[in-house]
């Protein structure tokens, strides 16, 4: 058809068709031509490889192609590849602690490059009290936990993390329990009656010591010791100040980040309890010894039959390991993080869940983060950094401590592996597992906490810059308790109780500041003015109620009760604003001043006393800028700290300065229509109270050696606390017996140090690095209302707020020293203890200071070894010369009348000083000395976790579209050595919940 239509055609038009078509036909090859052209370019690989200034790999380093958000980071070995778009592109390499480089591609298709150490990068930036500072430029006494040590260990805190790692913090885990909280002491106690923990930030707002917030969502933690670092916080800073900064995104193309593990826990160390046979021995001897039994014949008359027939059938439970089980950690998270030039954002989520040696002892929590920094334009910003977590908790009531004393002379099931509501035929003791029935034991906390803020930050001009923050935390939760019969708390028989508390709290920040900022050749000052207020409210409802109709009902029912029926509620309100100020002078680049004047006004205190004034000054100097040391090879960098402050407390509680009321209930003679009055009668006298205050002096040096291959830093601090809250008598005739004045002083001295030091750096790429930290802080009352003692408190001038006071034990009176116990009103067998005024007899006057619970030093060890892939971290702890009341000790049952932890006790065969004899005629209140027992040395080194990982070669995940991988085991809490045997001392003397070892598989995967 077509033919013919040509043919048809006239001369002209087919002539000028063929012209068309050949023209269309050479466009078409040129078109094409192009086309490869442009795909060939756009296909352009350059790869190249990475290193640092002595050759080494440089791996994770990121290589952008400048002006977009396309780029690659470099694999183990410091190699890239890369597709680029065209000849002229160029890419920006860049990495923490190196100056960015930037080439332009031209026609290669190979470039390597050598990073150049940035100097300025390597001062590290460093999160103080609202800015940033240069590491070289701090005047005070302030440590960074950062990068790897983070997420080295797996933790419910993120605050446990810095334990070893920061001189100067005293940081203990409570115990084994699901969620168990910290013990946090930086540099000593100050206050008798206030709090003592530091205050905790997350991102410039108040947070506490609970802490929710994800490890891997964090990127640093600063903890500020000294008055020169805490006293632009004023009040809050008295007991120090932790700083945490959460991640943003980062230029670049969108990075995500998947962190997940599992562990099993297990029980670390206990106390072993007496079996069956050893109780019945120790009950034998405890009749022995009144002469109610003496051979094996007499079992019958001080066993119940029931008992006696199982013990001779062998029939016996260690009920401790019944209720001690095994456990689980496993977290589970994820983020999004990104940046371009106008929004950096970064999301996270996160699942956690703990489940505790026991069962119905655990917690879950669910996370998410959100932060957004959007830039309007060159001189505004504004962002977001927004957190909710979901906080569920089932508590376990101790069970140990009821297992732990019953006798073991019973089964736990019966054969159809049901439980023994009551095992030992008594009737009155109750099995330990009771509580582990399905609908008979409920503890129960749900806790719902939106913790966020927003902020401006608007540069007018060059040197000004402002900010404008709101913070809130609002959290909700309630915690509901039901307790049904025959559990341990209520007993045989007993009623059941059902109880619930609902808690709603909420604060709110408002701050703003600005700082101006002017630089020359040789000055360098940095002025900033700033207004701080805070809000609290705190409204609290309880119910509670015995003999609920139905156990169904749990907690849920209340109005069900039949009796017993209490309700209450509170509602505390507080508030606190700030003005403060703060002035950074820096002359030829060596001399730093540093100074701080904040006002606090605080709602909690009286009337005249509400605002306290806290200046701080600083001063340092950068030695090795000086002339004589500036080219010396050998000292890399020297710095001298000089700082001195004041830092106040409002230790009181809400309302405590207006006085207060107490219920009274009185009963009229109305017979069988009896009914009770209630009133109120003044408790609390109405006093003027002020701020405890604390001066502090610190002085330090930072140095590095061998081209800072030796780094660390030593501080020496004294502070001194006045106007100790202390309960006072008063004269009867006022109408009181107390009442609360500002009196006292205490004093904390000590020494901290930090080194770090590169042990081996090979071009083979082994590398080995240690970090050490040492603490020494000696706490002690320097003055108390009256005297030198407060017996009622335990207070003691020239010692520490925790001490123990007590008679010293020496052992147990031995035969052939009947006479000398006779003096003594005792007789063998029984406790010995010092004369410690040598006047021949034993009085109250001859107790005497015999510990604290202070260590003398804490010690941190953490060793890092790397061989291309592989990692090896061990990281050692040490608590020593502290003094604990050890439970176990304190445990024994010298009547036995109940079980207890396994112990040497004397006897006329097996003449110990280690315990008493047992007796079936006295008690353990009645036993003489016997509270001298208790006391344990505390000290302990512990291998606190190990840990290898590795991360995959770069080719086996190159073509799931993967940067890194990294898989990694961790044994956590597996050595423990102590006086204590397998018992870890950091549980505090306690045996309930048990420490626990834990080990743990994890990945870290990056796309």
């Amino acid at each position: 058809m077509l033919k013919k239509l040509i043919n048809s055609a006239k001369k002209p038009f087919v002539r000028v068709l063929h012209k068309e078509y050949y023209y269309r036909v050479v466009m078409a090859l040129i078109f094409c031509i192009a086309v490869q052209s442009i795909a060939h370019t756009q296909n352009r690989t350059v790869s190249g490889t990475v290193t640092e200034q002595d050759s080494a790999p440089l791996p994770g380093v990121s290589v952008l192609i400048k002006g977009t958000t396309r780029g690659v980071t470099t694999d183990l070995d410091g190699r890239f590849e890369i597709q680029v778009s065209e000849d002229g592109a160029t890419l920006v390499f860049s990495f923490i602690g190196f100056a960015p480089q930037e080439v332009a591609v031209n026609n290669q298709s190979q470039i390597n490059v050598e990073l150049k150490y940035d100097m300025q990068d390597l001062g590290e930036v460093v999160v103080v009290g609202y800015g940033t500072v240069k590491k070289s430029d701090l005047t005070g006494s302030v440590v960074s936990v950062r990068d790897e040590d983070l997420t080295a260990i797996p933790v419910t805190n993120a605050l446990e993390v810095m334990q070893g790692k920061v001189p100067g913090l005293d940081l203990t885990k409570s115990s084994g329990q699901a969620g168990a909280g910290l013990n946090i002491r930086l540099r000593g106690n100050r206050s008798l009656n206030a709090g003592n923990n530091p205050l905790v930030l997350v991102d410039g707002i108040i947070y506490g010591s609970t802490m929710d917030v994800n490890p891997n969502d964090i990127a640093s933690i600063e903890v500020l010791k000294d008055a020169a670092s805490t006293a632009i916080y004023g009040t809050l800073g008295a007991n120090g100040v932790i700083l945490i900064t959460t991640k943003r995104g980062a230029q670049g193309k969108p990075k995500v980040s998947i962190n997940s593990y599992y562990s099993t826990q297990s029980l670390e160390g206990y106390d072993y309890i007496m079996t069956g046979p050893e109780w019945v021995n120790f009950r034998r001897e405890s009749r022995r010894t009144v002469g109610e039994w003496n051979n094996p014949e007499d079992d019958g008359s001080i066993f119940v039959p029931h008992q006696l027939e199982n013990f001779r059938n062998g029939v016996y439970t260690d009920w401790a390991n019944e209720v001690i089980g095994t456990g689980s950690q496993q977290n589970h998270q994820v983020s999004v993080a990104g940046a371009d030039e106008k929004v950096n954002y970064y999301f996270s989520m996160e699942y956690f869940d703990e489940q505790s040696l026991f069962e119905n002892d655990e917690l879950k929590r669910y996370s998410g983060r959100m932060a957004v920094d959007y830039k309007a334009s060159d001189k505004l910003k504004l962002s977001t950094n927004i957190m909710y977590t979901v906080r569920e908790q089932d508590r376990r009531r101790d069970p140990l401590n009821w297992a732990n004393k019953i006798s073991p002379l019973g089964p736990a099931y019966d054969e159809a592996g049901e439980i023994i509501t009551l095992p030992l035929g008594d009737g009155t003791t109750v099995n330990p597992l009771n509580d582990q029935i399905p609908g008979n034991y409920m503890d129960n906390e749900i806790n719902r906490r939106f913790f966020g803020n927003v902020s401006l930050e608007w540069k007018p001009v060059t040197s000004v810059n402002f900010t404008s923050r709101l913070g809130l935390d609002n959290s909700n939760s309630r915690r509901g308790v039901f307790l049904g019969e025959n559990t341990i708390d209520i007993g045989p028989d007993g009623r059941t109780v059902g109880r619930a508390t609902n808690n709603m709290a909420s604060r709110i920040t408002w701050e703003n500041f600005a700082t101006y900022s002017k630089a020359s050749t040789d000055h360098d000052f940095q002025v900033l003015l700033g207004q701080s207020m805070w809000a609290t409210r705190n409204e609290e409802y309880f119910a509670e109620g015995l003999d609920l109709l139905s156990p169904t009902m749990l907690f849920h029912n209340l109005g069900a009760s039949q009796d017993g029926i209490r309700i209450n509620s509170s509602l505390t309100e507080t508030s606190l604003a700030s003005f403060f100020t703060r002035v950074n002078y820096k002359f030829k680049n060596k001399y730093i001043f540093n100074g701080v004047v904040r006002a606090d006004g605080s709602s909690v205190l009286a009337a005249g006393n509400k605002w306290g004034f806290f200046p701080s000054a600083a001063v340092s100097w950068i030695a090795k800028e000086e002339g004589f040391l500036v080219d010396n090879s050998t000292i890399s960098e020297l710095k001298f700290r000089l700082s001195y402050g004041i830092s106040g407390n409002s230790a009181v509680s809400p309302y405590q300065t207006l006085g207060g009321l107490s219920k009274s209930t009185y009963a009229w003679d109305q017979g069988t229509s009896e009914a009770a009055a209630f009133g109120y009668y003044p408790s609390l006298i109405a006093a003027s109270l002020g701020w405890e205050e604390t001066a502090s002096l610190n002085f330090g040096m930072d140095f590095g050696l061998f081209n800072n291959r030796l780094t660390g830093s030593v501080d020496i601090y004294e502070q001194n606390t006045t106007d100790l809250l202390i309960e006072r008598a008063v004269p009867a005739t006022s109408g009181f017996t107390t009442a609360w004045d500002n009196v006292g002083k205490t004093r904390n001295r000590g020494i901290e140090l930090l080194l770090s030091t590169i042990n081996l750096d090979q071009p083979s790429g082994f590398k080995w690095s240690t970090d050490f930290t040492f603490t020494h802080n000696k706490e002690e009352i320097l003055e108390l209302v009256e005297g030198d003692r407060d017996l009622a408190n335990g207070w003691f001038v020239g010692y520490p707020i925790s001490t123990h006071f007590d008679y010293e034990k020496i052992g147990v009176w031995q035969l052939g020293e009947e006479d000398q116990a006779r003096e003594n009103q005792q007789e063998v067998g029984e406790i010995k203890v010092r004369d410690q005024n040598g006047d021949g007899i034993i009085t109250p006057d001859d107790r005497t200071i015999l510990g604290s619970n202070v260590p003398r030093f804490n010690l941190g060890v953490n060793n890092r070894v790397s061989y291309k892939g592989f990692d090896l971290s061990v990281f050692v702890f040490a608590r020593q010369g502290n003094m604990i009341v050890s439970e176990a000790n304190g445990s024994y049952k010298i009547d036995a009348r109940e079980n207890g932890p396994r112990v040497d006790y004397w006897t006329p065969e097996n003449p110990t000083n280690a315990y008493p004899r047992p007796n079936a005629g006295t008690s353990t209140g009645n036993a003489r000395y016997f509270s001298t027992l208790r006391y344990a040395d505390g000290s302990f080194v512990k291998v606190r976790d190990i840990t290898l990982g590795y991360n995959l070669p770069q080719k086996l995940i190159d073509n799931l579209s993967i940067s890194r991988v990294r898989v990694y085991a961790t044994a956590k809490n597996y050595f423990v050595w102590s006086d204590l045997g397998g018992y870890d001392p950091e549980r505090g003397g306690n045996l309930s919940f048990p420490m626990t070892r834990q080990l743990l598989f994890g990945v870290n995967i990056e796309l």
